[in-house]
């Protein structure tokens, strides 16, 4: 036999879950202490009240026989919290009060429950209220886990004031080679006049322009200036007689 039945009862310690049966909601709560296993259970609504009940070792080791095992204590342990997380779970209104696990199974498990005082019931909600808040602490003192996780603040960064310049960080683009400036061709060079030639020019230039002013002169008279060898019409007026005569 184990020495110590509730070392094995872990599973059911600190768990919640509600319970609606009819218009009726119910919320109850496990614990488990290192001498017994016991059960809140809380009406919600106007005919608000608290029930309690426990199962001592002696009780447990009467359900599942004096010789039983760790092993099978911890796993009847278990099948017990089961029942709980899933929501497996009864309330018998027949006074007294008793909550029944696994209902619809062969072998359901009944905890007898009886009704506190209004001073019991305060205290406990209060006690209650008192745990959550301190496992709230690290949830950032939030009564549910939220699913937009908030982070923490960090260090507070200095503003750059307008005026000042930032160090610019160097950049990691390898530079591009730099190109060669496009070579100019040279301007092609005239050969340099012989003083005989250039003589000959010269002469020639002021012979050019006086031909071409002789021959404007000597265009003859009346004839066109578009065309000097074609000469010029000569109209002859027409006199008109009078009516007078």
């Amino acid at each position: 036999m184990a020495s110590n039945v509730m070392e094995h009862f872990g599973p059911l310690d600190e768990l919640i879950q509600v319970i609606y049966q009819g218009l009726e909601k119910y919320v109850l709560l496990s614990d488990v202490t290192t001498s017994k296993w016991q059960i809140h259970l809380g009406l919600t609504g106007a005919n608000a009240r608290w029930w309690q009940g426990s199962w001592t070792s002696d009780d447990v080791l009467g359900v599942v026989g004096h010789s039983a095992s760790a092993t099978l204590l911890s796993t009847y342990a278990g099948n017990l919290a089961e029942n709980i997380v899933q929501g497996e779970l009864h309330v018998d209104e027949a006074q007294p009060y008793k909550l029944v696990l696994n209902p619809t199974g062969k072998k359901p498990i009944q905890v007898t429950l009886k009704e506190m005082s209004a001073g019991e019931a305060l205290e406990y909600t209060t006690e209650a209220f008192a745990n959550i808040a301190l496992q709230a602490q690290s949830r950032q003192s939030r009564l549910n886990p939220s699913a937009v996780a908030f982070p923490t603040p960090g260090p507070a960064v200095a503003s750059i004031p307008p005026n000042v310049k930032t160090e610019k960080k160097p950049s990691l683009d390898v530079p591009e080679p730099p190109v060669a400036p496009k070579q100019r061709k040279p301007a092609p060079v005239e050969a340099p006049q012989s003083p005989q030639k250039k003589r000959v020019s010269e002469d020639v230039a002021p012979r050019a322009s006086s031909s071409k002013a002789a021959a404007v002169r000597s265009a003859p008279k009346g004839a066109s200036l578009a065309n000097p060898n074609k000469k010029a019409r000569k109209f002859q007026a027409i006199e008109f007689e009078s009516d007078e005569e």
